[in-house]
């Protein structure tokens, strides 16, 4: 059985309270054994994984990689196959105003350019910035933000519209 991405998203947050609840386990010696399970577990299943991409071409392994939770899992475990600025590109593709200056491990830098009326403002741009470099790239420490400098428009002037043709000196 395959999950819709709902489901998906659905068991995600309630592994996330699961693992969350962890922590307030009173016996320090069940907590441990919980997380050392957890641990074990996550270490055979990223074994597992490791092994499935080994085998996989270029093309399986992208399009393994595509599925928002396989790439996410691949991500925990170091094996995705595009690189950071690859991915970090893909995210900050759809967020107008933003361009991506560098990625050197673990700093992102972006230029951020807001867009004017009804656009969002700088704030808001940085922090989709920050949220889908996080999403994409977990291993980034650090967005720096930059504010590029507002592009100029060339204003033709309102009179300059009702003029006619310009005429000759001798004839005006």
């Amino acid at each position: 059985m395959v999950w819709e991405e709902r489901e998906a998203r659905e068991h995600v947050v309630r592994t996330e309270k699961l693992l969350s609840g962890l922590g307030g386990i009173a016996d320090a010696g069940a907590r441990e054994q919980a997380l050392d399970a957890l641990h074990a577990l996550a270490e055979l299943y990223g074994e597992c994984l490791a092994r499935v991409m080994h085998c996989a071409d270029e093309e399986t392994a992208g399009a393994v990689a595509a599925d928002e939770l396989v790439g996410h899992l691949l991500l925990v475990h170091d094996l995705h196959p595009d690189p950071v600025g690859e991915r970090v590109q893909r995210a900050l593709d759809g967020l107008p105003g933003v361009t991506l200056l560098g990625v050197e491990e673990p700093v992102v830098r972006v230029s951020l350019r807001p867009q004017g009326c009804g656009a969002p403002s700088e704030e808001q741009l940085e922090s989709a910035v920050r949220d889908a470099v996080a999403w994409a790239a977990p291993e980034i420490e650090r967005v720096e933000t930059e504010k590029a400098a507002p592009e100029t428009q060339t204003l033709i002037p309102v009179d300059s519209l009702f003029r006619g043709p310009p005429q000759p000196a001798g004839n005006r």
